[in-house]
């Protein structure tokens, strides 16, 4: 046999009562609110735990397509080309060479003689009348497009095999070429806006779970959650890339220490506005709920004094 409800111990009205000098109504007492059943205060704490482990996943995703995109990319890019090819003595050293190939007869680019981008060239018009400076921008401006669009294949010569060395420096090129690049920001991209359903998802799952204002307070102890794992996550970052800035003091070892700390910042900036969000939350819903038991307790109490009389 169920218990029987409150609601339905007086589905219909009391009868009134009849007195010799008055008559008043018996009115059924209110509905108390019940508290939660421990299976469902359970179900409760695993999806608000999901929600923040998901939320931190999303805001880690969410960074990485920030920091592979062409405004971040394209600059790293120029920099490690510049860094790699040392451009400016490069350009210094074959100067007289780059001038008289381009006085020469023809329409065709200019190729600088040892440059590391294979396929980017000088126009002729720019080789005949511009400086090194011009050259230099040109050069580093078109070989980050390049990179950004084609991958780290841009660095090695047609029909030459790659260094499978794990620590050698074209491995380490290879790697990063191919984080700073369209295909590898397409594809964070698209984990960041399912990771994003998925977090909101999640959320809906734990106002159905969650009773009560209890529901907003869990929704923003996940938000403080996920934004402690990113957090976390992108201060590890940010030591690895303080690591890489004390290494052997190669241009190339500095641009990657650059990357990681742009890369890892990003994180904790967007788990800076998270945790924010989720603590204006959480504490105005929790101060209500605490106030909301308070005033429950009190009323229980008064009723079982007014019983003892």
């Amino acid at each position: 046999m169920r218990p029987i409800e409150p609601g339905e111990a007086f589905s219909t009205p009391p009868a009134p009562v009849y007195t010799d000098d008055d008559f008043y109504e018996v009115r059924p007492p209110p509905p108390r609110l019940t508290r939660p059943r421990p299976a469902r205060v359970g179900r409760g704490r695993l999806v608000t735990t999901a929600l923040a482990v998901v939320c931190g996943l999303w805001v880690l995703a969410l960074a990485a397509s920030q920091a592979t995109s062409a405004a971040v990319a394209l600059p790293f890019l120029e920099r490690t080309v510049s860094a790699l090819g040392d451009v400016p003595a490069l350009l210094q050293l074959h100067e007289q060479a780059i001038r008289t190939a381009a006085n020469q007869p023809g329409t065709g680019p200019v190729p600088v003689p040892g440059f590391p981008v294979q396929g980017v060239a000088l126009p002729r018009a720019l080789a005949q009348t511009g400086t090194r400076d011009d050259w230099r921008a040109m050069l580093l401006a078109a070989s980050a497009e390049t990179a950004y669009e084609r991958g780290p294949a841009v660095f090695a010569p047609a029909n030459t095999p790659a260094d499978s060395r794990a620590f050698s420096t074209s491995q380490w090129i290879r790697i990063v070429m191919a984080v700073e690049s369209s295909d590898a920001h397409a594809t964070v991209s698209l984990v960041a806006w399912a990771l994003g359903l998925a977090t909101l998802a999640m959320a809906v799952l734990v106002l159905v779970v969650v009773d009560g204002i209890r529901r907003y307070v869990a929704i923003g102890l996940g938000l403080i959650g996920g934004a402690l794992l990113a957090a976390v996550i992108g201060l590890g970052g940010l030591l690895v890339a303080m690591l890489f800035g004390l290494g052997s003091g190669s241009d190339f070892v500095a641009e990657v220490g650059v990357l990681i700390r742009t890369i890892a910042w990003a994180p904790v900036q967007d788990a800076a506005r998270l945790g924010i969000a989720g603590i204006a939350i959480a504490v105005p819903a929790a101060a209500l709920a605490a106030w909301r038991a308070r005033h429950d307790d009190l009323d229980d109490g008064y009723d079982e004094y007014e019983d003892a009389r």
